[in-house]
């Protein structure tokens, strides 16, 4: 587990480690530019080896711009330039603009000046054609513009100046986060650097993980710059907000667990109300899932057709039809059986399943069992809000912590951005363009758990917000997130409902990283991250 800065904190562990700790900020420096020259080198080269103590001219024939803003990263720019030119390289400084530079990126402009470093002038005004300097005759560009601190839209020469960047053929190196991307938000800022390696320092920012940052940022490496890492989460630890993420070495710790001396009692019964006459496949790919996170029963409540199909598909499934006739003490006997349940997948919008969708809920309200809550679900829960809103008895601003009063507390919604604008009244352009501040506003005065749905998935609850980097584009495919419920609720048994709903979402997109690996990304199903499932529990070289 690792947690992640917004930009308020990272700045406060700036100061802090300098100010507390006393590491001068010339030293953090410092070190952050071997790392940057160390990973420009690796880029360079096609080696992962540490090569930075090598020979004298291990980069003769080597062009490399470094371009630089008045900024602390300017400052990491410039260092790290110098650092490549005693490696024999051709380095050149550009300076983004006619600011004044900050006194540490004066003091490495004065040292890199010292050590022989070249910096190219722009034309005058006057006399530019707009091709002064050509960015596509370098081996590789240095992206130190702009730093974690930029939250105004991109424009005039910097504008100008990123395209050109991004229009040349030579790859990028960014210093922290490409320039343009917002780091607490990963909001692209008019324009943005499109790096093919962003070199960070500390801590993961929340740009460096959601979309659109992610894709702008290439692959991300978090360097050693000499912080202090339990100094560190301290600090993280004093925000208002919590953000953390999974690594593949959490894995083992979130699967569910085993002991020689058990039985199938042991592990666990999961109730799952899923699929109607003419959908069946979500029902029985939430079930199988279920199974596969290691539940010892897993009972399905289904329209007859529906349990016909499932039956023949997975026998090891327990099962129970709907006869038209089922009450609340029906419903009430389902939940008592069940640790766990799992509600939504390809139910429908009718009637009869908006009944049977509000008895299930009042008995699980009363038993105080823990809810997963997906698709026609949720779809329901909001039509529902709709005309409470339509009748005037809420507001639109009222409608999550009404949908909170209607279903168990710490329930666990697991909306993609349609649907959670169906919930929330809000537009699915406000959800995706805002990501993390919708996360904050679900979870604003009521006691749910949101899987919040996309290429970057979020859990958000209370003051903890995890931010997902498993899984790929693979999965972008019908029926995925019918497997990620049943995972979700398999894991709820034995586990606290937020730690299920994180390990559920890391483990599926490990589980698709796998199938990805097996079948490929475009001809990938979400039966297939079944089988990627097979592959959690051990490390296979030819899969990881």
């Amino acid at each position: 587990m690792r947690y992640i800065a917004d930009v308020a904190q990272m700045k406060e562990i700036d100061r802090r480690t300098s100010e507390e700790i006393g590491i001068p900020a010339i030293v953090l420096m410092e070190r952050a530019a071997e790392q940057i020259a160390k990973q420009a080198m690796e880029l360079l080269l096609g080696t992962q080896e540490d090569r930075f103590s090598a020979q004298e001219n291990l980069l003769a024939g080597k062009h490399i711009l470094a371009i630089y803003g008045a900024g602390g990263n300017g400052g990491d720019a410039v260092a790290a330039a110098r650092l490549l030119k005693l490696r024999g390289a051709s380095v050149y400084l550009y300076s983004a603009d006619n600011k004044t530079p900050c006194e540490l990126t004066k003091k490495q402009l004065a040292i890199a000046r010292k050590c022989g470093v070249e910096e190219v002038d722009p034309l005058p005004e006057s006399e530019k054609t707009g091709k002064d300097i050509d960015f596509s005759a370098y081996d590789i560009i240095l992206d130190g513009i702009f730093g974690i601190g930029l939250s105004r839209e991109v424009g005039g020469e910097y504008r100008a100046l990123i395209m050109r960047i991004n229009e040349a053929k030579s790859p990028v190196l960014s210093i922290d986060i490409p320039s343009g991307i917002h780091a607490g938000t990963g909001e692209c800022l008019g324009t943005a650097v499109k790096a093919a390696l962003t070199v960070t320092f500390g801590e993961y920012k929340i740009g460096h993980l959601l979309y659109p940052g992610a894709f702008y940022c290439g692959r991300t490496v978090l360097a050693d710059a000499g912080f202090v890492p339990k100094f560190n989460r301290k600090i993280l630890l004093e925000g208002e907000y919590q953000y953390f993420t999974y690594e593949k070495s959490d894995r083992e710790g979130l699967l569910s667990w085993r002991v020689p001396r058990s039985n199938k009692g042991s592990y666990g019964k999961v109730l799952i109300y899923a699929g109607s006459v003419n959908i069946t496949g979500a029902a029985y790919l939430a079930a199988k899932a279920a199974y596969r996170c290691g539940v010892g029963l897993v009972k399905l409540l289904s329209a007859p057709e529906c349990v016909d199909t499932v039956r023949r598909m997975l026998p090891e499934a327990l099962y129970q039809s709907f006869h038209g006739d089922e009450d609340a003490e029906f419903f009430s006997r389902e939940v008592a059986w069940a640790d766990a349940i799992l509600a939504g997948p390809g139910i429908g919008m009718g009637e009869e399943s908006a009944k049977n969708l509000s008895l299930l809920l009042e008995a699980g309200r009363e038993q105080e069992k823990p809810f997963v809550l997906d698709a026609d679900a949720l779809n329901l829960l909001a039509k529902e809000a709709d005309c409470q809103e339509q009748e005037k008895r809420i507001q639109n601003s009222e409608r999550l912590v009404w949908i909170s009063q209607k279903i168990p507390k710490y329930s666990i919604l697991t909306p993609h951005p349609k649907e959670l604008s169906r919930l929330t009244g809000r537009t699915i352009e406000e959800i995706t363009e805002h990501f993390i501040d919708t996360a904050r506003q679900c979870i604003y005065n009521n006691h749910l758990i949101y899987v919040l749905k996309d290429a970057s998935t979020l859990v958000a609850c209370g003051r903890e917000i995890y931010i997902n980097r498993s899984g790929c584009d693979g999965m972008a495919t019908g029926g995925s997130g019918d497997v990620l419920s049943g995972m979700i609720v398999g894991l709820c048994v034995g586990k606290q409902a937020y730690k299920a709903a994180t390990a559920g979402v890391f483990l599926h997109g490990l589980a698709g990283e796998y199938a990805e690996k097996l079948c490929g990304r475009r001809a990938m199903l979400a039966g297939d991250i079944l089988d990627g499932m097979l592959w959690l529990e051990r490390d296979f070289p030819h899969l990881i």
